[in-house]
């Protein structure tokens, strides 16, 4: 059984070969999101160590074998300065070929914004990436606005926490 827990700086060059791999997965779809908008420049080696010391980073991980997933949850966003009680979600990624990975990071990033009080989760997605527009509909995030950061494109979503999110 996986379990999701913060990560440890000694995680972060694991995670940056998920994303890697990710990106290399999205350049094989046709899909224009991480590989196109300057990522790894943007989110490198450091910028994961310095998450995990920070205690925001969390991976999704086996007994045995790699690290399934990753996901950065914030309490603070720039991007939505609204000042709504809400955690954000940054970074999500799953390995390749793990069904359900990213649900169970998500329902993880519910629980916890939930036990912190939060009444929102959000998170943000390449506007023309419609299979992931798709899929956080599908997980109860609705468009609420939009983002522009150089080339980045984003729609922004969120959801409404509930008790049934609880831990």
């Amino acid at each position: 059984m996986e379990s999701i827990q913060q990560a440890q700086p000694a995680d972060a060059a694991a995670v940056l070969e998920l994303i890697k791999a990710r990106i290399r997965w999205m350049d094989e779809q046709g899909i224009r999101q991480w590989n196109t908008t300057g990522y790894l420049e943007a989110y490198g080696l450091d910028y994961f160590m310095q998450a995990a010391r920070q205690g925001v980073l969390y991976v999704l991980r086996p007994p045995q074998g790699p690290i399934q997933g990753a996901v950065i949850l914030l309490e603070e966003d720039p991007r939505w300065p609204d000042g709504a009680p809400a955690c954000y979600v940054h970074n999500l990624v799953t390995a390749c070929g793990v069904p359900g990975a990213g649900q169970a990071l998500l329902a993880f990033c519910r629980r916890h914004a939930l036990g912190l009080g939060k009444q929102y989760l959000r998170l943000d997605c390449a506007a023309d990436n419609r299979k992931l527009n798709r899929y956080y509909e599908a997980q109860g995030f609705q468009w609420a606005g939009s983002v522009e950061e150089g080339p980045y494109r984003g729609n922004k979503r969120q959801v409404l926490l509930a008790e049934e999110d609880a831990p």
